[in-house]
């Protein structure tokens, strides 16, 4: 009874099997040879099929890809260009008046009525060229102008030749005390002027102190030099220091107005062999209004140097062959000035080295007339100026060489 079940499943399994090894045959039978497949249809590795062509490039893609191959030089060019044109631009600017096309008149202003207002004091020797064609040149541009006279000298030669009728002196006493002459322009500064019948009246405003350059001094050894010559340039150094302490810088906090100097500075910059008067004298007003606008910057005081280079204070132009034989003659006038042992010491390295000097003048200098447009910005300013200015040819060239190239360098410039 038990056998015939188990018989049966046994039966049942085997039939089963046959069945399913049957149709598994029959399916393998009807697929493909993989020989003729792998013959047929190779293998294609991912990357290696063929990709269709792009599209040919547009205007717009090669300039793209050209400007993104050199944006560092195209970027440099645009700087410049910018650059360049915002400076032309701002210069322009500042040439032209406002809502004119006209260059800008450099005037001082006028009241209302007409009357002049602001007042220059010019600190200088008249005796010197460049302190009258300052001078001269304030007043046209509207200015009221004084002039300072330090002694009965200056005295006697404005007196035979005036400067012109508008420009007022200030007489400094020569025993060298100046508060009661300060006082005395003062008060000028705090009476009230009618400039006419009807007219209201106002007060005079100190716009500006200018110290005038000395442009002649001794030259020659200094063992040559006489003591009265160190005597004359130490006085005038006591004149800048003489003013200051007796009033001048007082007026000049209580007007709120601007101190410039006008300082040459090639000879002293390079102290040139034979010019010790001249390099001592420069030098120390440098330092004298160097520390003197430090002090004055935190009252709110501008002072400003101008440092100068070549300048040519003459209207007329001299070719190089007259101005080169006009010189050598003085050289040599000045060496027949020495005694004979100091002309045998000195004089052939004298005469080589004024020469030599005399020739760089030759190569070009710069007119007073940017000075003069220089000295009016400064003046009428609305920021603080800066400590130092330079104007005239190689006034800034020269300053920079000799503060970083070492001595021994120098000395092939004496």
């Amino acid at each position: 009874m038990v056998a015939e079940p188990v018989l049966a499943t046994l039966g049942v399994l085997r039939s089963t099997y046959d069945s399913v090894t049957q149709f598994v045959r029959s399916q393998t039978d009807k697929l493909p040879d993989p020989a003729g497949l792998w013959d047929s249809s190779p293998l294609t590795y991912l990357g290696v099929a063929d990709s269709p062509h792009a599209p040919p490039e547009t205007i717009y893609d090669k300039f793209t890809k050209s400007v993104g191959a050199h944006k560092y030089e195209i970027s440099c060019v645009l700087a410049s260009g910018l650059g360049l044109g915002g400076l032309v631009y701002y210069r322009r600017q500042r040439l032209l008046s406002s809502g004119s096309g006209r260059p800008k008149r450099r005037r001082a202003p006028k009241l209302a009525n007409g009357a002049r207002r602001d007042v220059v004091l010019v600190v200088g020797l008249p005796t010197e060229p460049m302190t009258r064609l300052l001078a001269l040149d304030f007043e046209k541009r509207g200015f009221i102008v004084y002039v300072t006279i330090l002694d009965d000298k200056d005295l006697r030669y404005v007196q035979l030749n005036t400067i012109t009728d508008d420009v007022n002196y200030l007489n400094l006493s020569p025993d060298g005390d100046y508060s009661a002459d300060l006082n005395k322009f003062r008060a000028v500064l705090n009476v009230e002027v009618v400039p006419m019948k009807g007219a209201e009246p106002h007060l005079l405003k100190l716009s500006a102190v200018v110290f005038t350059p000395n442009l002649y001094f001794p030259l020659g050894p200094i063992e040559n030099t006489p003591a009265s010559s160190w005597d004359k340039v130490m006085a005038r150094l006591g004149v800048y220091t003489r003013l200051m302490n007796q009033g001048l810088l007082d007026l000049v906090r209580d007007q709120k107005c601007k101190v410039i100097a006008v300082i040459p500075s090639i000879v002293s910059c390079l102290r040139l062999s034979y010019h010790a008067t001249e390099s001592v004298f420069q030098n120390s007003l440098k330092d004298l209004f160097l520390t003197l606008s430090k002090e004055l910057k935190p009252q709110g005081i501008s002072v400003t140097q101008v440092r100068l280079g070549n300048l040519n204070l003459s209207n007329t132009r001299a070719l190089p062959a007259s101005k080169r034989t006009k010189i050598s003659g003085v050289i040599e006038a000045e060496v027949r000035s020495w005694s004979l042992d100091m002309q045998a010491l000195y004089g052939p390295q004298f005469q080589k080295t004024q020469t030599r000097l005399n020739s760089v003048g030759l190569m070009g200098s710069q007119g007073l007339r940017g000075l003069n447009h220089l000295l009016f910005d400064l003046i009428f300013a609305s920021k603080g100026n800066p400590l130092v200015v330079y104007y005239g040819l190689g006034a800034r060239t020269y300053e920079n060489i000799t503060s970083f190239l070492p001595t021994a360098v120098m000395e092939l410039f004496s």
